[in-house]
Protein backbone atom coordinates (compact mmCIF):
# COMPACT_ATOMS: atom_id res chain seq x y z
CA UNK A 1 0.00 0.00 0.00
CA UNK A 2 2.80 2.20 1.18
CA UNK A 3 4.92 1.37 -2.25
CA UNK A 4 1.30 2.56 -4.15
CA UNK A 5 1.35 5.51 -2.96
CA UNK A 6 4.63 6.34 -3.67
CA UNK A 7 4.30 5.16 -7.35
CA UNK A 8 1.32 7.48 -7.63
CA UNK A 9 2.93 10.37 -6.03
CA UNK A 10 6.12 10.33 -8.72
CA UNK A 11 3.66 10.13 -11.37
CA UNK A 12 1.97 12.65 -10.27
CA UNK A 13 5.11 14.99 -9.87
CA UNK A 14 6.02 13.85 -13.53
CA UNK A 15 2.76 15.06 -14.61
CA UNK A 16 3.19 18.50 -12.94
CA UNK A 17 6.58 19.29 -14.63
CA UNK A 18 5.26 18.11 -17.81
CA UNK A 19 2.29 20.33 -17.91
CA UNK A 20 5.04 23.25 -16.45
CA UNK A 21 7.51 22.65 -19.40
CA UNK A 22 7.88 25.19 -21.91
CA UNK A 23 6.45 24.64 -25.44
CA UNK A 24 9.40 23.83 -28.42
CA UNK A 25 8.66 25.67 -31.53
CA UNK A 26 8.17 22.50 -33.43
CA UNK A 27 5.56 21.14 -30.87
CA UNK A 28 3.03 20.06 -32.85
CA UNK A 29 0.23 20.15 -30.21
CA UNK A 30 1.26 22.60 -28.07
CA UNK A 31 1.40 21.11 -24.93
CA UNK A 32 4.12 18.28 -25.56
CA UNK A 33 3.60 14.67 -27.52
CA UNK A 34 5.23 11.38 -26.87
CA UNK A 35 6.77 9.25 -30.32
CA UNK A 36 7.69 5.53 -29.44
CA UNK A 37 9.32 3.73 -31.75
CA UNK A 38 9.67 -0.02 -31.99
CA UNK A 39 11.29 -1.53 -34.84
CA UNK A 40 8.08 -1.16 -37.85
CA UNK A 41 5.67 -0.15 -35.52
CA UNK A 42 5.13 3.81 -34.44
CA UNK A 43 2.99 5.54 -31.97
CA UNK A 44 2.87 9.08 -31.44
CA UNK A 45 0.32 10.20 -28.62
CA UNK A 46 -0.15 13.82 -27.19
CA UNK A 47 1.89 13.73 -23.47
CA UNK A 48 -1.62 14.73 -21.45
CA UNK A 49 -2.74 11.19 -23.07
CA UNK A 50 0.54 9.15 -23.03
CA UNK A 51 -0.22 10.19 -19.21
CA UNK A 52 -3.60 9.34 -18.87
CA UNK A 53 -2.89 5.76 -19.71
CA UNK A 54 -0.28 5.55 -17.50
CA UNK A 55 -2.23 6.44 -14.57
CA UNK A 56 -5.94 4.61 -16.10
CA UNK A 57 -2.88 1.21 -16.69
CA UNK A 58 -1.58 1.84 -12.89
CA UNK A 59 -4.72 1.79 -11.99
CA UNK A 60 -6.46 -1.02 -13.19
CA UNK A 61 -3.15 -2.81 -12.74
CA UNK A 62 -2.97 -2.20 -8.49
CA UNK A 63 -6.87 -2.84 -8.44
CA UNK A 64 -6.37 -6.16 -9.46
CA UNK A 65 -3.47 -6.84 -7.44
CA UNK A 66 -5.58 -5.91 -4.33
CA UNK A 67 -8.43 -8.43 -5.57
CA UNK A 68 -6.00 -10.99 -6.04
CA UNK A 69 -4.38 -10.46 -2.90
CA UNK A 70 -7.97 -9.87 -1.05
CA UNK A 71 -8.86 -13.70 -2.36
CA UNK A 72 -5.86 -15.44 -2.21
CA UNK A 73 -6.07 -14.00 1.36
CA UNK A 74 -9.72 -14.78 2.28
CA UNK A 75 -9.49 -18.72 3.64
CA UNK A 76 -6.98 -17.77 6.03
CA UNK A 77 -8.85 -14.67 7.44
CA UNK A 78 -11.84 -16.79 7.59
CA UNK A 79 -10.15 -19.35 9.49
CA UNK A 80 -8.83 -16.66 12.06
CA UNK A 81 -12.50 -15.31 12.27
CA UNK A 82 -13.86 -18.75 12.72
CA UNK A 83 -11.18 -19.17 15.36
CA UNK A 84 -11.02 -15.70 17.33
CA UNK A 85 -15.51 -16.77 17.72
CA UNK A 86 -14.19 -19.78 18.86
CA UNK A 87 -12.12 -18.29 21.48
CA UNK A 88 -14.31 -15.71 22.76
CA UNK A 89 -16.90 -18.60 23.24
CA UNK A 90 -14.61 -20.72 25.37
CA UNK A 91 -13.61 -17.15 27.47
CA UNK A 92 -17.27 -16.99 27.58
CA UNK A 93 -17.52 -20.53 29.07
CA UNK A 94 -15.13 -20.54 31.17
CA UNK A 95 -15.61 -16.75 32.56
CA UNK A 96 -19.42 -17.65 33.74
CA UNK A 97 -17.56 -21.72 35.00
CA UNK A 98 -16.01 -19.95 37.65
CA UNK A 99 -19.04 -18.08 38.66
CA UNK A 100 -20.87 -21.10 39.14
CA UNK A 101 -17.80 -22.50 40.88
CA UNK A 102 -17.88 -19.52 43.26
CA UNK A 103 -22.26 -20.37 43.73
CA UNK A 104 -21.69 -23.57 44.53
CA UNK A 105 -22.83 -24.79 41.22
CA UNK A 106 -20.82 -27.21 40.81
CA UNK A 107 -22.61 -29.60 38.05
CA UNK A 108 -23.37 -26.51 36.04
CA UNK A 109 -19.93 -25.63 36.92
CA UNK A 110 -18.44 -28.36 35.33
CA UNK A 111 -20.58 -28.33 32.24
CA UNK A 112 -19.63 -24.89 31.36
CA UNK A 113 -15.70 -25.41 31.94
CA UNK A 114 -15.19 -28.39 29.69
CA UNK A 115 -17.53 -27.31 27.08
CA UNK A 116 -15.41 -25.40 24.74
CA UNK A 117 -12.33 -26.41 26.43
CA UNK A 118 -10.63 -27.63 23.40
CA UNK A 119 -10.73 -23.88 22.31
CA UNK A 120 -9.71 -22.57 25.78
CA UNK A 121 -6.55 -20.21 25.12
CA UNK A 122 -5.86 -21.25 29.15
CA UNK A 123 -6.96 -24.94 29.27
CA UNK A 124 -5.30 -25.76 32.46
CA UNK A 125 -7.15 -23.18 34.15
CA UNK A 126 -10.68 -24.75 32.99
CA UNK A 127 -9.21 -27.84 34.00
CA UNK A 128 -7.99 -26.95 37.18
CA UNK A 129 -11.59 -25.53 37.97
CA UNK A 130 -13.80 -28.38 36.40
CA UNK A 131 -11.47 -30.86 39.10
CA UNK A 132 -12.86 -28.93 41.75
CA UNK A 133 -16.50 -28.68 40.86
CA UNK A 134 -16.04 -32.45 40.57
CA UNK A 135 -14.58 -33.53 43.62
CA UNK A 136 -17.70 -31.15 45.07
CA UNK A 137 -19.69 -33.60 43.64
CA UNK A 138 -18.15 -36.39 44.90
CA UNK A 139 -16.41 -38.04 41.73
CA UNK A 140 -12.63 -38.85 42.67
CA UNK A 141 -12.27 -40.46 39.24
CA UNK A 142 -13.49 -37.56 37.23
CA UNK A 143 -11.22 -34.80 39.13
CA UNK A 144 -8.47 -36.91 38.67
CA UNK A 145 -9.27 -37.39 35.18
CA UNK A 146 -9.33 -33.53 34.63
CA UNK A 147 -6.21 -32.91 36.61
CA UNK A 148 -3.92 -35.33 34.39
CA UNK A 149 -5.73 -33.63 31.13
CA UNK A 150 -3.96 -30.53 32.77
CA UNK A 151 -0.70 -31.40 33.41
CA UNK A 152 -1.04 -32.94 29.81
CA UNK A 153 -2.20 -29.45 28.09
CA UNK A 154 0.59 -27.55 29.68
CA UNK A 155 3.41 -29.55 30.90
CA UNK A 156 5.43 -26.71 31.99
CA UNK A 157 3.24 -25.89 34.32
CA UNK A 158 3.64 -29.05 36.54
CA UNK A 159 4.00 -27.47 39.51
CA UNK A 160 0.88 -25.79 39.37
CA UNK A 161 -1.10 -28.96 38.54
CA UNK A 162 0.50 -30.95 41.26
CA UNK A 163 -0.35 -28.09 44.04
CA UNK A 164 -3.48 -27.86 43.00
CA UNK A 165 -3.69 -32.06 43.21
CA UNK A 166 -2.44 -32.22 46.92
CA UNK A 167 -5.07 -29.05 47.70
CA UNK A 168 -8.09 -31.41 46.83
CA UNK A 169 -6.71 -34.56 47.85
CA UNK A 170 -6.11 -32.48 51.65
CA UNK A 171 -10.00 -31.16 50.94
CA UNK A 172 -11.29 -34.62 50.22
CA UNK A 173 -9.93 -36.52 53.60
CA UNK A 174 -7.26 -37.89 51.96
CA UNK A 175 -4.40 -36.47 54.04
CA UNK A 176 -2.10 -39.18 53.11
CA UNK A 177 -2.66 -38.88 49.05
CA UNK A 178 -1.69 -35.09 49.70
CA UNK A 179 1.73 -35.66 51.26
CA UNK A 180 2.61 -38.22 48.68
CA UNK A 181 1.88 -36.02 45.59
CA UNK A 182 3.62 -33.30 47.96
CA UNK A 183 6.89 -35.56 48.30
CA UNK A 184 7.00 -35.76 44.55
CA UNK A 185 7.95 -32.19 44.31
CA UNK A 186 11.49 -31.25 43.60
CA UNK A 187 13.58 -29.70 46.47
CA UNK A 188 12.44 -26.19 44.97
CA UNK A 189 9.29 -26.30 44.93
CA UNK A 190 8.65 -27.49 48.18
CA UNK A 191 10.02 -24.33 49.90
CA UNK A 192 7.21 -22.10 47.88
CA UNK A 193 5.00 -20.87 50.79
CA UNK A 194 2.04 -22.38 49.62
CA UNK A 195 3.54 -25.77 49.58
CA UNK A 196 5.00 -25.63 52.87
CA UNK A 197 1.51 -24.44 54.53
CA UNK A 198 0.01 -27.27 52.61
CA UNK A 199 3.02 -29.61 54.90
CA UNK A 200 2.11 -27.91 58.03
CA UNK A 201 -1.94 -28.55 57.76
CA UNK A 202 -1.23 -32.18 56.54
CA UNK A 203 0.76 -32.76 58.85
CA UNK A 204 -1.03 -31.65 61.84
CA UNK A 205 -4.01 -33.54 60.36
CA UNK A 206 -1.92 -37.26 59.90
CA UNK A 207 -0.23 -36.62 63.67
CA UNK A 208 3.34 -36.63 62.43
CA UNK A 209 4.37 -34.13 65.05
CA UNK A 210 8.49 -34.65 64.82
CA UNK A 211 7.87 -34.08 60.79
CA UNK A 212 5.86 -30.45 61.93
CA UNK A 213 8.91 -29.50 64.06
CA UNK A 214 11.85 -30.45 61.29
CA UNK A 215 9.41 -28.13 59.14
CA UNK A 216 9.04 -25.38 61.81
CA UNK A 217 12.19 -23.35 60.74
CA UNK A 218 11.48 -23.26 57.00
CA UNK A 219 7.51 -22.06 58.15
CA UNK A 220 9.01 -19.22 59.94
CA UNK A 221 11.85 -18.35 56.65
CA UNK A 222 8.90 -18.09 54.69
CA UNK A 223 6.93 -15.41 56.86
CA UNK A 224 3.72 -18.23 57.18
CA UNK A 225 4.20 -18.00 60.98
CA UNK A 226 6.16 -15.61 63.51
CA UNK A 227 7.62 -16.41 66.61
CA UNK A 228 5.05 -16.66 68.54
CA UNK A 229 3.01 -18.89 66.69
CA UNK A 230 5.84 -21.06 66.27
CA UNK A 231 6.88 -21.35 70.02
CA UNK A 232 2.60 -22.51 69.88
CA UNK A 233 3.18 -24.75 67.38
CA UNK A 234 6.33 -26.46 68.75
CA UNK A 235 4.56 -26.36 72.51
CA UNK A 236 1.76 -28.34 71.04
CA UNK A 237 3.59 -31.07 68.73
CA UNK A 238 5.95 -31.78 71.99
CA UNK A 239 2.66 -32.48 73.57
CA UNK A 240 1.01 -34.62 71.52
CA UNK A 241 4.51 -36.43 71.33
CA UNK A 242 4.20 -37.19 75.38
CA UNK A 243 0.68 -37.60 74.77
CA UNK A 244 1.54 -40.64 72.50
CA UNK A 245 4.70 -41.85 74.77
CA UNK A 246 2.80 -41.78 77.77
CA UNK A 247 0.49 -44.72 76.10
CA UNK A 248 3.45 -46.81 75.95
CA UNK A 249 3.52 -49.15 78.65
CA UNK A 250 7.46 -48.57 79.09
CA UNK A 251 8.01 -45.48 81.11
CA UNK A 252 11.44 -45.17 79.67
CA UNK A 253 9.74 -43.90 76.61
CA UNK A 254 7.82 -41.04 78.16
CA UNK A 255 10.98 -40.00 79.67
CA UNK A 256 13.20 -40.01 76.43
CA UNK A 257 10.37 -38.17 74.75
CA UNK A 258 10.59 -35.58 78.12
CA UNK A 259 14.32 -35.81 77.57
CA UNK A 260 13.72 -34.62 73.22
CA UNK A 261 11.63 -31.23 74.42
CA UNK A 262 13.87 -28.54 74.38
CA UNK A 263 13.83 -26.65 77.46
CA UNK A 264 12.49 -23.62 75.64
CA UNK A 265 9.28 -25.49 75.50
CA UNK A 266 9.41 -26.87 79.14
CA UNK A 267 8.31 -23.40 80.58
CA UNK A 268 4.88 -24.19 78.73
CA UNK A 269 1.36 -25.28 80.66
CA UNK A 270 0.44 -28.03 77.55
CA UNK A 271 3.82 -30.04 77.40
CA UNK A 272 4.01 -29.66 81.65
CA UNK A 273 0.48 -31.44 81.95
CA UNK A 274 1.19 -34.14 79.94
CA UNK A 275 4.29 -35.25 81.09
CA UNK A 276 3.03 -34.89 84.63
CA UNK A 277 -0.58 -37.04 84.16
CA UNK A 278 2.06 -39.21 82.16
CA UNK A 279 4.13 -40.37 85.39
CA UNK A 280 1.30 -39.88 87.56
CA UNK A 281 -0.40 -43.02 85.65
CA UNK A 282 2.57 -44.99 85.48
CA UNK A 283 2.91 -44.51 89.10
CA UNK A 284 6.14 -42.30 89.07
CA UNK A 285 4.04 -39.03 91.13
CA UNK A 286 7.03 -38.49 93.02
CA UNK A 287 8.59 -37.54 89.97
CA UNK A 288 6.12 -35.45 88.50
CA UNK A 289 5.54 -33.77 92.00
CA UNK A 290 9.07 -32.29 91.54
CA UNK A 291 7.96 -31.29 88.20
CA UNK A 292 5.25 -29.63 89.20
CA UNK A 293 6.85 -27.39 91.90
CA UNK A 294 9.74 -26.08 90.12
CA UNK A 295 7.41 -25.06 87.33
CA UNK A 296 4.39 -23.54 89.78
CA UNK A 297 7.64 -21.60 91.77
CA UNK A 298 8.61 -20.34 87.88
CA UNK A 299 5.30 -19.38 87.20
CA UNK A 300 1.67 -20.08 89.10
CA UNK A 301 -0.88 -21.91 86.88
CA UNK A 302 -3.88 -23.33 88.82
CA UNK A 303 -4.13 -25.97 86.40
CA UNK A 304 -0.48 -27.49 87.66
CA UNK A 305 -1.57 -26.85 90.85
CA UNK A 306 -4.71 -29.10 89.97
CA UNK A 307 -2.40 -31.78 89.71
CA UNK A 308 0.08 -30.70 92.26
CA UNK A 309 -3.15 -32.53 94.49
CA UNK A 310 -2.63 -35.62 92.03
CA UNK A 311 0.54 -36.33 92.97
CA UNK A 312 1.45 -38.30 96.02
CA UNK A 313 5.41 -37.14 96.33
CA UNK A 314 7.67 -38.82 98.55
CA UNK A 315 6.32 -37.01 101.64
CA UNK A 316 2.75 -35.84 101.85
CA UNK A 317 3.18 -33.70 104.90
CA UNK A 318 5.72 -31.46 103.53
CA UNK A 319 4.30 -31.30 100.39
CA UNK A 320 1.19 -30.43 101.82
CA UNK A 321 3.28 -27.62 103.78
CA UNK A 322 4.35 -25.83 100.54
CA UNK A 323 0.71 -25.95 98.74
CA UNK A 324 -0.65 -24.19 101.73
CA UNK A 325 2.26 -21.63 101.13
CA UNK A 326 0.18 -20.67 98.55
CA UNK A 327 -2.63 -19.69 100.10
CA UNK A 328 -1.22 -16.64 100.89
CA UNK A 329 -1.55 -15.10 97.55
CA UNK A 330 -4.38 -17.08 96.13
CA UNK A 331 -6.75 -18.06 99.08
CA UNK A 332 -10.03 -18.33 97.04
CA UNK A 333 -8.50 -20.39 94.41
CA UNK A 334 -10.64 -23.62 93.95
CA UNK A 335 -8.64 -25.95 92.62
CA UNK A 336 -6.02 -25.41 94.82
CA UNK A 337 -8.55 -25.93 97.86
CA UNK A 338 -9.40 -28.87 96.03
CA UNK A 339 -5.87 -29.41 95.97
CA UNK A 340 -5.18 -28.83 99.50
CA UNK A 341 -7.81 -31.46 100.28
CA UNK A 342 -6.18 -34.46 98.21
CA UNK A 343 -2.75 -33.38 100.15
CA UNK A 344 -4.54 -33.84 103.33
CA UNK A 345 -6.63 -37.07 102.60
CA UNK A 346 -3.39 -38.33 102.33
CA UNK A 347 -1.22 -37.51 105.40
CA UNK A 348 -5.03 -38.27 107.16
CA UNK A 349 -6.08 -35.33 108.31
CA UNK A 350 -10.17 -35.91 107.25
CA UNK A 351 -11.43 -32.59 108.75
CA UNK A 352 -8.96 -30.38 107.64
CA UNK A 353 -9.54 -32.19 104.37
CA UNK A 354 -13.13 -31.53 104.50
CA UNK A 355 -12.98 -27.60 105.35
CA UNK A 356 -10.32 -27.33 102.26
CA UNK A 357 -13.55 -29.14 99.59
CA UNK A 358 -15.88 -27.53 101.53
CA UNK A 359 -14.76 -23.87 100.87
CA UNK A 360 -13.64 -24.99 97.67
CA UNK A 361 -17.23 -25.81 96.13
CA UNK A 362 -18.47 -22.98 98.19
CA UNK A 363 -15.70 -20.69 95.70
CA UNK A 364 -16.74 -22.63 92.30
CA UNK A 365 -18.58 -26.27 92.49
CA UNK A 366 -17.50 -28.53 90.14
CA UNK A 367 -18.27 -32.35 89.72
CA UNK A 368 -14.92 -33.36 90.91
CA UNK A 369 -14.38 -31.76 93.94
CA UNK A 370 -17.69 -32.75 95.25
CA UNK A 371 -17.14 -36.24 93.72
CA UNK A 372 -13.92 -36.23 96.50
CA UNK A 373 -15.85 -34.67 99.40
CA UNK A 374 -18.98 -37.50 99.18
CA UNK A 375 -16.45 -40.24 99.04
CA UNK A 376 -14.84 -38.62 102.36
CA UNK A 377 -18.51 -38.20 104.07
CA UNK A 378 -19.02 -41.82 102.82
CA UNK A 379 -16.04 -42.85 104.80
CA UNK A 380 -17.01 -40.83 107.88
CA UNK A 381 -20.25 -42.37 108.04
CA UNK A 382 -22.51 -39.14 106.79
CA UNK A 383 -24.61 -41.31 104.42
CA UNK A 384 -27.20 -39.08 103.72
CA UNK A 385 -24.97 -35.78 103.41
CA UNK A 386 -22.44 -38.03 101.00
CA UNK A 387 -25.55 -38.36 98.65
CA UNK A 388 -26.23 -35.15 98.35
CA UNK A 389 -22.89 -34.38 97.36
CA UNK A 390 -23.20 -37.11 95.20
CA UNK A 391 -26.10 -35.81 93.65
CA UNK A 392 -24.81 -32.23 93.53
CA UNK A 393 -22.21 -33.46 91.45
CA UNK A 394 -23.71 -35.60 89.20
CA UNK A 395 -26.44 -32.27 88.39
CA UNK A 396 -23.11 -30.41 87.64
CA UNK A 397 -22.53 -33.45 85.15
CA UNK A 398 -25.61 -33.52 83.61
CA UNK A 399 -25.98 -29.91 83.19
CA UNK A 400 -23.05 -30.05 80.77
CA UNK A 401 -25.01 -32.52 78.48
CA UNK A 402 -26.24 -30.75 75.45
CA UNK A 403 -29.71 -30.78 74.29
CA UNK A 404 -30.94 -32.20 77.92
CA UNK A 405 -34.71 -32.37 78.27
CA UNK A 406 -36.01 -30.47 81.29
CA UNK A 407 -38.26 -32.35 83.73
CA UNK A 408 -42.00 -31.75 83.40
CA UNK A 409 -42.79 -29.06 86.20
CA UNK A 410 -45.88 -31.59 87.31
CA UNK A 411 -43.60 -34.01 88.83
CA UNK A 412 -45.26 -35.86 92.12
CA UNK A 413 -44.48 -33.98 95.40
CA UNK A 414 -46.16 -35.36 97.81
CA UNK A 415 -46.44 -39.02 99.04
CA UNK A 416 -50.35 -39.66 97.77
CA UNK A 417 -49.20 -37.98 94.37
CA UNK A 418 -46.50 -40.23 94.40
CA UNK A 419 -48.57 -43.63 95.65
CA UNK A 420 -50.90 -42.42 92.43
CA UNK A 421 -48.09 -42.46 90.06
CA UNK A 422 -47.06 -45.62 90.89
CA UNK A 423 -50.11 -47.60 90.81
CA UNK A 424 -50.67 -45.52 87.38
CA UNK A 425 -47.59 -47.56 85.48
CA UNK A 426 -48.56 -50.62 87.27
CA UNK A 427 -49.18 -53.53 84.55
CA UNK A 428 -52.94 -54.26 83.78
CA UNK A 429 -54.22 -57.75 84.97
Amino acid sequence: MKLAAVILLGLLVVVGIAFALPMNAGDKTGTGYIQIVYRDWTMETSLTVFIAIILLTFAIGYGILRVWNTARRFPKRWRELQEQRQLNKARHALTQGLIKLSEGAWSKAEQLLIKHVEHSDAPILNYLAAARAAQELGSESRRDAYLHLAQQSEPENTFAVELSQARLQFDYKQPQQALTTLLNLNSTTRRHAPVLKLFMKIYSELHQWEALIDLLPDLRKAGIIDEAQGAVLEANAHTQLLTHAAADQDPITLIKAWQQVPQKNRVHESVISEYARGLIGKGMSDQAELVLQEAIAREWNENLVHLYGLAAGTDSAKQLARAELWLEKHENNALLLLALGRLCLRTRLWGKARRYLEASVMVAPHPETYHTLAQLLERLGEQEKALEYYRKGLALTTDKVAGQPPLPAHLPTTPRETTFAQQAILPVR
